[in-house]
This record gives structure tokens, sequence and C-alpha cells, in this order.
């Protein structure tokens, strides 16, 4: 088979592709691909329509505006090139062809303007669905503006571009930047349909789809011209059809690292995470013997889940299933041990969050680190679309010299019962128990014996930001903490809610607020903010964004609202951990960076005890 691509603009700029294949025997036909169909939001939209989610489609709407200065000139069938885009995405989502189409212009000497359009596409499909799109370029020079709105049945899903705006201070009025959701994952998802393409995949489907669009394109031609609605003589009926996936590499290197899941007894979406990278391949699931029969059982669920096996020997697994990385999560208590153990046999780490809970045992794991020479991954958040958004601004200087940052990182959940309901002279919650109880919803952050507060459980995330924003150590905290929501942390002496100064090597100054507030308080998650102050400006940048509103009948009340999309955190902390053992480098939060993570919420638990500033050792 030949194999070709044409164009006169890439993919990464969101024009078609064209894909010319040749079967020896066989009629040349070129398949065209829409890049637009992959991005991140449009995607997510159509899983939760494929799954039944929003029930069937009532109403498409898209708005699309362009800058007098864009690519929109260019034409495909006739049409802007991004209006065609949004058309076969309409097709795409709405699974049938339109049996009507009514479009309009509305010509520049109207408006008494010397260049750009307006166009109006109005689509009636069978059985009721409408689809309506509106395409300007006569906006001025700069960022355009990008909506889709799915109204179904049963529920709706929004992706517009005012939902993913950051803000930053330059003087004058903010200014806001776009947290664009295109990137890897975009280009990637792109690169895929055309490998399976090329490996046989199913040619036909996206012949027809192509053609589709075509016909829809001339009704539309034909509608402006004539000022009258039009049929398009096309099949009433489109079968959805999603294309295959398979992750393709960042890097040239191409040998796969065989991994041990040592425990997923606190978490398995660190296993999970690394296993969506295409070099990291899980081979065996261990733990030790002694471990409880629950924490047994959560191992032998993920191992044949995977379809691996579990071994009840650590040392064992290690040696004989030809393993070169370890992940680790196990109660808290033994992250360290079990690392450690990894190390002396020479296996790269990649660990769960905390690092530890003793100050002895965080000396102890960089120390054994160091000595093997093994590479260290701690798993954590910095790779989120937002927060790489942050340090690209800061990088390019778009705000100076930073000189405050501050961190909000409330986490909407519960746990458990809330603080005060339960009657005096009743025992105190046992931590362990309930952590066990809920891992069914996800809820057992600080799985283990001892009880942990959220500074220990989740702050490795909020300061993961600040090490990588700033470059800079903490020296010194200043810390208050209360047992403010669950009767839990209250029954534990341990808090659900902290404020914390901190004082930097060079002289910055930040702040951190962090909480477990309560799934009621927030209905996607938390409020996670950065705020940032710099010598020639700020920036406030919202975690979450870019993403899309979904929300429908029936809808659990624990389901998220507002989904992040566009998020690699997962592969690109792969994939950064297996770019540290090919060229020799440090992973983005190492063994000593991780130590002085531990150090800072040590000091400012100290801090909490005593009243006093603590300084960071």
């Amino acid at each position: 088979m030949d194999f070709s691509l044409g164009n006169n603009r890439s993919s990464e700029d969101g024009s078609m592709i064209r894909v010319t294949i040749n079967h020896i025997g066989e009629e040349t036909r070129e398949i065209v691909i829409n890049p637009d169909r992959f991005l991140p939001s449009r995607q997510l939209i159509r899983q939760q329509l494929d799954s039944g989610k929003l029930g069937d489609v009532g109403l498409v709407r898209v708005h699309r505006w362009e800058p007098r200065d864009a690519a929109s000139v260019d034409e495909v069938l006739g049409l802007p090139a991004s209006l065609v885009h949004d058309l076969d995405v309409v097709l795409w989502l709405v699974g049938r062809s339109p049996d009507s189409v009514y479009a309009v212009e509305q010509s520049d000497s109207e408006l008494g303007q010397s260049r750009g359009r307006f166009l109006q596409v109005h689509l009636g499909f069978p059985g009721g669905a409408m689809a309506l799109l509106d395409f300007a370029d006569r906006l001025p020079p700069g960022e355009g503006y990008q909506s889709l709105s799915v109204i179904g049945s049963a529920g709706a899903a929004y992706a517009d571009d005012q939902q993913n705006m950051q803000l930053v201070f330059r003087g004058g009025r903010p200014q806001t930047l776009r947290a664009d959701e295109s990137g890897r994952r975009h280009s990637a998802l792109v690169q895929e349909t055309i490998e399976a393409l090329q490996a046989g995949g199913d040619v036909a489907a996206h012949v027809a789809d192509w053609q589709n669009v075509v016909k829809v394109a001339e009704a539309v031609r034909q509608s402006f011209a004539s000022n009258k609605p039009l049929g398009t003589d096309c099949d009433e009926t489109r079968s959805r059809s999603r294309e295959t996936s398979v992750r393709t590499l960042t890097s040239s290197a191409t040998t796969q690292f065989r991994c041990a899941v040592l425990s997923t007894v606190k978490h398995d979406y660190v296993a999970r995470g690394v296993a969506t990278h295409p070099r990291f391949k899980l081979v065996v699931v261990a733990d030790d013997p002694q471990i409880p029969d629950w924490a047994h059982e959560r191992n032998q669920q993920f191992a044949d889940a995977h379809q691996i096996p579990y071994v009840r020997d650590v040392e064992r697994a290690l040696r004989e299933f030809d393993v070169q990385v370890a992940i680790v999560s196990p109660e808290a208590e033994r992250h360290v041990d079990l690392s450690v153990r990894a190390a002396a046999l020479g296996k790269h780490i990649v660990q769960d969050k905390p690092l530890t809970t003793r100050r002895s045992e965080a000396d102890r794991l960089v120390e054994a680190i160091e000595r093997s020479g093994v590479k260290f991954l701690m798993w954590n958040r910095n790779f989120i679309p937002a927060v790489v958004h942050a340090r690209e601004q800061i990088a390019a200087g778009a705000i100076g010299q930073p000189y405050a940052v501050h961190l909000d990182f409330y986490f909407a959940k519960d746990a458990g019962l809330p603080k005060g309901s339960r009657l005096p002279g009743y025992p105190p919650l046992d931590w362990q128990a309930v952590l066990i109880a809920a891992h069914v919803d996800g809820s057992d952050g600080g799985v283990g014996v001892e009880p942990m507060g959220e500074l220990a459980i989740e702050g490795i995330y909020p300061l993961g930001y600040l090490r990588m924003l700033t470059g800079c150590e903490v020296r010194r905290v200043f810390a208050r903490s209360a047992s403010h929501f669950h009767q839990l942390n209250a029954d534990n002496g341990v808090e659900d809610l902290a404020s914390v100064t901190l004082e930097l090597d060079n002289g910055a100054i930040a702040s951190l607020a962090i909480g477990r507030i309560g799934a009621a308080s927030h209905p996607s998650g938390g409020e996670i903010k950065l705020h940032v102050l710099g010598s020639e400006g700020a920036l406030v940048v919202s975690e979450s964004r870019p993403e899309v509103g979904v929300y429908y009948r029936g809808q659990p009340v624990k389901e998220f609202r507002q989904r992040r999309i566009a998020n690699d955190n997962d592969f690109l902390l792969a994939d950064n951990f297996a770019q540290a053992i090919d060229m020799g480098g440090e992973t983005i939060l190492d063994a000593r960076a991780s130590r002085a993570i531990y150090a800072t919420v040590a000091a400012a638990l100290e801090s909490c005890r005593t009243g006093q500033s603590v300084e960071v050792k």
C-alpha cells in the first residue's frame, strides 16, 4: 500500500489532512481527516453521547469567530475551511445526515466593511434534531473564539473558550490567555488514526464520512446562492464510528520497561497512570505475605484485572520477572520500605505520595536512591495543562520575576461523617477502618495505620507546583490548621483545613490554603488556583482549565459537572520518567525534591502545634 499526506497546512494549525491510499490492483482513494474531531473537548462530548448519558441529540450550537488576519480565507469545498471543520464535527456528533439546509450570508456592504464574511448555517435532521452554526472572520487582529454546545434529551455538554481563560495582569485592564486544548494529545490522536489506516484500518467509513460532508457543504453553498432551504440527498443515518487509538511515543527510544506493581493497597491510579505510556508494561503485582487479608484482596483484584500474576514475595517478584521498574503504592507507612528494597535490587522507582510519615525514612530513601543510582519519580500533578501553561508564561517573562505565589488547593471530597454528627461519649472513629471502607468511592487518600491530615496527604501537589514555578527552596513556614469539616479528622486529631505562609530562599513569599472541604462545597472536585505576582505583572490560573461542562438527567451526585480536558498528566509523567532513565537526567520530582517537600510539610505541622514559625530542615 502506498501512503501519502497532502494539503497546504499541517494538522497542528487545524486544517484538514488528506490521506491518499493506493492498494495494489485497487482504485486510489483519498481520505480526509478533520483534526477538530480529536480535540479533547470534542472527544469528551462524543464519549458522553456514546455512553447514552446525554440522550438523543436535539440541538448542536457552534460559534466560530476569527480575526480578520486569520487563515480563514483558506477554503475547502468552496467554503471557509473552519466552517467545513465545524460541519464535519456536527455530522459526526449527530450521527445522521441532515434532510434540510438553510444558509444565509451577510455581505460586507451591509456593514460597511471591506473584508471578512459572516455566514450562518441552519441544519435540520430526520427525527427532529437540529444544528445552528455561525462563522465570522471580522474580529480585530488577535485571537478568535470557539464555542460548542450539545443539547440532548437527557443532558447537555458545553465547550466554550470563555470557560478556558486564565488572567494576566500587565497594566491596564486584565488580559486573558486561553488554556489551549490542543497539543500532544490532539496531534497524537490524529497520527494514530493515520497509522491505523496505514495498517489496514476501515477506510470505507472515512470515505463515507467525507463524501457526506461534501454533500452537505454543496447544499450549504447552494442555499447561500438561492436564499432557500435545500435538501442534501444524503442517507438519513450514519453509524457512529470511533477510530482505533494506539499511543504514540514522544521519544525516539522504543525499549519497553517491565514493571512490578508493589502493592495497590493505597491507590492503583499510579500503576494505571504509568501504564498509559507504551514504554511501560505491567508484568506482576507483588507484596509481602504478612499483610492483612483486605490488602491481599486489593492486590489480587488489580492483578486479575490486568491479567498478570500476584506474587506474595516482593524480592522474588523483582528478581524472577525481569523487571526494571517498581511502582510503589502500599499504606503510607510502607512507602519508603518497599522503595528502598526495590532500589537495593537496582530497580527504578515510581512512588505514590506522600513520601513517608517519618523524617528518618525520608533520609533513608534519598541515601538508598543515590547509592544505587536508580531513578526515582514521586507521582504528582506538575504536567496538568494549566500548571504547564503557567510555567511557560513565567519562563517567557510574561510577568517578569515572580515575587509571590499563592496556592489554593481545596478538594471537594468528604471523609465520612461531618464533624459534630456523633454524640459525646461515642468511641472515636478508627482511621484505618474508615479509610478502607472509603476505597469504594475513591476518597481514601490517607490509607494507613497512622492518621494523616490534608497537609501530609495532598500537600505534595501544590508544593510541587511552587517548586516548579519558582525553582526555590522553602526556608521558613508559619501555619495554622483545624479539624473543621469531618468527624474522622476531629476524632484522630489531624487537620482537614490548613493555611501556610512560606518564605523562600530567594526572598519570595508564598502562601498555601489547603483543605478537604466536603463534596457539597463544589460541583466539580474543588477550587484549585494559582495566583502569581511578578515584577512586571501577575497571573491568575485555574488548574481545572481547559474544561467542558457536562450535565444530564440522573447524573450521580458525586459525578463532576465540569470535566477536565487535554490532560496528559499521567502520560507526560511516565514520559518524563522514561527520558530520565534513557538520558541519565533527573525526573520532574526526584527523591531530593520529594524529601524537601516532606520537610516543608513537617515544618508546617510543627508550626501548627507550637504556634511559632519554623525553619525547614
